[in-house]
């Protein structure tokens, strides 16, 4: 974090900040391999101008602490963008992806579903670490004007996330510690939003933690949806037998052995499906995610099981995704 971003990244920290006018870098004056391989790409520019037009919108349309934050993530994705995307064989083709997604982020674009009828603007909270600080980046999504309960309670939510987040080490520590939560927005439609959550954390033990969740809700009602809404028990019966058989094969993919390990991998794989936190949930198709620890030990990492919405469709109480 303390190193000094490149030329580019630089360059449009400077545009947002207000010193340069809106205006994307001029490629006459490229010297960075980054810019000048930007510059000789057309879709990496146009990326890169998309990119820049979304955020210089979202930030105008900020107040108060959220116009900083916006600004500092904005920098601090520039630099990971730059330092990933340099070492990549077609560094332009990384970067039109990264911009791609990015614009996504700051457009509040659903990766699935017709879309909401309310705006979702990103929310951003960041801080530098340091020998006695938590180096934070959590990026959430809260509606512009809520109205609805369902609206409402979206943002209740965002609110306890940013609540919940710790700033300071336990103790001092010159390890770098670090608390990052990214949510996505999974499918949105009028009546149902689903969002997913990714996020790891590193407190000083001997290792970091990933970690996957989802919030679903019933936008009409104002309600989280939960599995048994969904699915009765017969077809959680059925969600079990197909998640035990994919998790099964993964574990032999990966050599950490068979059921015959664990005679209570499949009571535990139950136990995930049936909380439906652990679930990503989009137009076709719907994950659940089996975080470390779950259902094997910590090197094992995550495991997940992947379900078409047309055959949970053939097991659900309503038709999916609520639309």
């Amino acid at each position: 974090m303390g190193q000094e971003l490149p030329k580019a990244a630089g360059a449009l920290a400077a545009l947002l900040a207000g010193i340069l006018p809106a205006s994307a870098f001029d490629c006459a004056k490229a010297g960075t391999p980054m810019e000048k391989a930007i510059c000789a790409d057309p879709a990496a520019k146009a990326s890169d101008d998309a990119m820049e037009s979304a955020f210089n919108t979202l930030r105008a349309g900020l107040t108060g602490p959220q116009k900083q934050a916006a600004l500092d993530d904005q920098r601090a994705w520039l630099k990971q963008r730059n330092e990933t995307c340099k070492g990549e064989k077609s560094p332009a083709a990384c970067v039109a992806d990264a911009n791609g997604a990015r614009t996504g982020m700051l457009t509040a674009r659903p990766e699935s579903g017709p879309g909401l009828k309310s705006r979702l603007v990103p929310y951003f909270v960041r801080q530098s670490g340091s020998r006695d600080k938590i180096d934070v980046a959590v990026q959430l999504y809260k509606f512009a004007d809520p109205a609805t309960p369902g609206e409402q309670l979206l943002n209740k939510k965002a609110d306890e996330d940013v609540a919940s987040i710790t700033y300071k080490k336990d103790e001092p520590d010159d390890r770098s510690w670090s608390n990052e939560e990214t949510w996505s927005i999974s499918y949105a439609s009028p009546d149902f939003l689903s969002i997913w959550s990714t996020g790891y954390e590193y407190s000083g033990g001997a290792h970091g933690g990933a970690s996957g969740h989802g919030l679903h809700i019933d936008l009409r009602t104002g309600r989280i949806v939960g599995f048994s809404d969904l699915f009765d028990a017969k077809a959680q019966a059925e969600i079990d037998k197909s998640c035990l058989k994919q998790v099964k094969a993964e574990k032999v993919e990966r050599g950490a052995g068979d059921d015959a390990d664990d005679p209570d991998l499949a009571k535990k794989i139950s136990e995930v499906v049936k909380d439906l936190s652990n679930w990503s949930i989009k137009e076709k198709e719907a994950s659940v995610y089996f975080g470390q620890y779950s259902i094997g030990a910590y090197a094992e990492g995550i495991y997940g099981c992947d379900l078409t919405i047309a055959e949970l469709n053939r097991l659900s109480k309503v038709p999916l995704p609520p639309r």
